[in-house]
């Protein structure tokens, strides 16, 4: 379940824009609908943003740290997230809420609303650069369970011959959220970037939709191999162990969240894939919070990145403790 928490991002690219945009559509064509808002209503509005403000700590998500800069006049709040979501997930707890709303700067891992590469880019990410095929690259028995699943979802084992294993891999991924109750188009990442861009605040990315492709596509092709029979092997089980995830994360419930990372701790995969999908990247984020907190400029600053870069060490959190910052756990 471990590469599923940390590979999810990915499937943010598979198409997730389109439906974004029609979403956005739809909000303003609700706003344009809106009726004025009388005095009673805004009272009774009032009366629940106190009743929320009283239930702090008790909402929907987690997994919230403060760290300062030396000075004290720096303050940047550490959202870990969870790359899927539904309707029901909204609004998140009142302490996240905040945190959001003090911010004068949002920080994704990429804001997706802006930095996608094009198709022709994915596509030379995606493909192999010369005649390899993936029929190749599997063994017999893992390509013919590939096959029924991708017969299961309308297409042709054929027609995926060009694709690496990463992005068949993520195209399994996507099949999984479609038949789970959560998906990756009211993710949380989605939620805060839409926010901050209706409420015109600055959106800084961490990385950019290029790096991570190269991350996954820059695989050896045995490491490859070894997480699409993984992601194989449990797809009966991912849209169940998904909701899972969601429910863990929505309970800001860390013990559940790392026992689902465990379960499949037997499965054998290269030390590559950790290293290059969390540990380099963590080490990388923290660098660039560092230099944020040493420059100083006063303002707050709201950073949100899938919970696994705050909870696997070598953690965002542990790096900046290392460095020196006192890292509070605030829900």
């Amino acid at each position: 379940m471990k590469k599923f928490l940390l590979a999810l991002s990915i499937v943010l690219f598979l198409g997730v824009l389109s439906a974004c945009s029609g979403d956005e559509d739809a909000s303003e064509t609700e706003n344009e609908e809106e009726e004025p808002v009388t005095e009673e209503d805004q009272n009774s509005e009032e009366a629940v943003e106190e009743e929320e403000e009283e239930e702090s700590g008790e909402g929907n998500g987690g997994f919230l740290w403060k760290v300062e800069s030396e000075s004290g006049d720096t303050e940047m709040y550490l959202q870990g997230t969870i790359h899927l979501g539904n309707d029901d997930f909204y609004p998140l707890d009142p302490a996240i809420e905040d945190a959001y709303d003090r911010a004068d700067v949002v920080m994704p891992e990429v804001n997706l609303l802006e930095e996608m590469p094009s198709q022709e880019e994915m596509m030379a990410y995606a493909t192999y650069k010369d005649d390899t095929t993936l029929e190749e690259e599997l063994p017999e028995d893992t390509y013919a369970d590939l096959a029924s699943i991708l017969e299961e979802n309308g297409l042709e084992l054929e027609t995926m011959n060009e694709f690496q294993p990463w992005f068949v891999e993520m195209m399994l991924l996507e099949f999984v959220t479609m038949e789970s109750e959560v998906d990756s188009q009211s993710a949380v990442d989605l939620y805060f970037l839409e926010k901050a861009t209706e409420d015109e605040k600055e959106i800084v990315s961490l990385e950019s939709a290029e790096e991570q492709f190269e991350v996954l596509s820059g695989y050896s092709m045995e490491t490859q191999i070894q997480t699409l029979e993984a992601a194989i092997d449990g797809y009966e089980d991912a849209p169940e162990e998904m909701e899972a995830l969601a429910e863990a994360w929505l309970e800001g419930d860390m013990e559940a969240m790392e026992d689902l990372s465990n379960e499949d701790a037997e499965t054998e995969i290269n030390a590559e894939y950790m290293e290059e999908l969390n540990d380099n990247r963590n080490i990388d984020m923290a660098n660039s919070l560092d230099d944020i907190l040493q420059e100083d400029s006063g303002e707050a600053y709201f950073v949100f990145v899938g919970t696994a870069h705050f909870t696997v060490e070598p953690s965002i959190v542990t790096e900046l403790e290392d460095k020196g910052y006192e890292v509070e756990h605030v829900y």
